[in-house]
């Protein structure tokens, strides 16, 4: 498929795809969860036609968050085409580029309510990660999801004892080179420096798409990737793992044609109860043996549920992921470093290096839910609650500092963490 020309989501564009599906009887639940989505594109564009997000969530403007619409066409695992304009939410670092490219790619909610429920996927978290990085990055909300929810499900597994794997990684993996060619064509994109990565199902596909051996991509990082898993039935043994096993091994074979596979990354937790570190390794194995290129790297248990590593467990995987990639010419780090406090008490006012309105923001930091992270440069702050609060901290307090001093980060939950710095 030709690479169509880079364009901004336009409201038209949803509500003129809107009415098609509905005329075609889309379900009324999924139906009005895109209507939700259209409404809001209705309140119009800007000057530069880009997608305002759903209400009340506003774009991430200090790292560029735009929304575009990239077609694609799949087939489901009876072999009826779905036809689709997927949502791709994608960031930028500041600058005019060329910046590498990374995709990221989301899991697989275990029921069809869950996934219909699911809103435009942003990975906000993983994405600044990258940004920091000096990447831009694309995040599709593949079909089946969300707002492209009743276009059908291509990536359903369909029977426990006899999964469909082969199409649901097959139909994930040709959104993914979708989506790259897409991004390759923008003339700020270095198109020979692609990395791709994915959670879950999102890991599984992005294995998948090195046997695309798709021009440009550089790395792939498979983060507890895999397909079939459910911890309430039995916890960490998905359904048919030999099933897996041969497919992982066709994705190394592909990806070694030729005799120079992508370096790949496998990054599983301890304690994950929707695939067991076992069958992670046994699947790395396979993919290896078959000519593909891997390096694993076993995490001790985190939380609950190791599952959740990618979208929670921040401060321990991205080191892993700046060692992975600098080798490969990505010496930029993206982890934040952690932060080690001084002795200054975390209620003590006076000691902030500034006066006036920083002070006025520390007392809201200061009020605050746990996790929480304040940033200064003396003028100007920053202030974000919740995952990956540092990194928004910073990016809040630097959107003022033009000319200035960059910000640093003062306090992180119940510690002052500036004489450190």
């Amino acid at each position: 498929m030709t690479a169509p020309t880079l364009r901004p989501l336009a409201a038209s564009d949803v509500t003129a795809g809107l009415l098609r599906r509905c005329a075609r009887g889309v379900a009324a639940g999924a139906l009005g969860a895109a209507l939700a989505l259209g409404a809001t594109a209705a309140r119009g564009a800007d000057a530069t036609g880009e997608l305002p997000a759903p209400a009340p969530v506003r774009l991430a403007g200090e790292i560029r968050e735009t929304v575009v619409r990239v077609p694609v066409s799949v087939e489901n695992a009876a072999g009826r085409p779905l036809d689709a304009l997927l949502i791709v939410t994608t960031f930028r670092p500041p600058g005019p580029g060329p910046f590498p490219l990374a995709v990221l790619s989301h899991g697989r909610p275990v029921t069809e309510r869950e996934r219909a429920a699911l809103p435009r996927e942003r990975m906000e978290s993983a994405a600044r990660y990258f940004v920091r990085k000096g990447f831009a990055v694309a995040v599709p909300t593949r079909v089946g999801y969300g707002p492209l929810a009743a276009v059908g499900d291509p990536e359903a597994s369909v029977s426990c004892d006899m999964p469909r794997y082969e199409t649901a990684a097959k139909a994930a993996a040709t959104q993914i080179a979708a989506v790259v060619r897409f991004m390759q064509s923008a003339a700020d994109i270095d198109a020979e420096r692609v990395v791709l990565a994915g959670q879950s199902l999102g890991g599984l596909a992005t294995i998948a798409a090195t046997g695309e051996r798709l021009p440009g991509v550089m790395a792939a990082i498979d983060f507890a990737g895999g397909h079939g898993g459910s911890p309430d039935r039995y916890a960490g043994e998905p359904c048919r793992p030999d099933e897996l096993t041969r497919r992982f091994a066709d994705f190394g074979r592909r990806a070694g044609e030729g005799g120079h596979p992508v370096p790949t990354l496998w990054v599983f937790a301890e304690n994950d109860r929707f695939i067991a570190p076992r069958h992670q390794l046994r699947w790395a194995d396979a993919y290896r043996e078959a000519g593909g290129l891997v390096q694993t790297r076993r995490m001790p248990a985190f939380g609950d549920d190791g599952h959740q590593l990618f979208a929670a467990g921040n401060d321990l995987w991205q080191p892993v992921v700046d060692d992975f990639l600098r080798p490969l010419g990505f010496a930029i780090p993206g982890a934040l470093p952690v932060p080690r406090g001084g002795v200054v008490s975390i209620s003590d006012v006076s000691a902030l290096p500034s006066e006036g309105r920083v002070i006025d923001g520390y007392r809201q930091f200061l009020a605050a839910p746990h996790p929480r992270a304040f940033a200064t440069n003396g003028h100007h702050w920053g202030l974000a609650t919740g995952d990956d609060a540092q990194s928004r901290a910073l990016a809040l307090c630097d959107q003022h500092t033009e000319g200035e001093e960059r910000c640093r980060l003062y306090a992180v939950n119940r510690t002052v963490v500036w004489s450190s710095q």
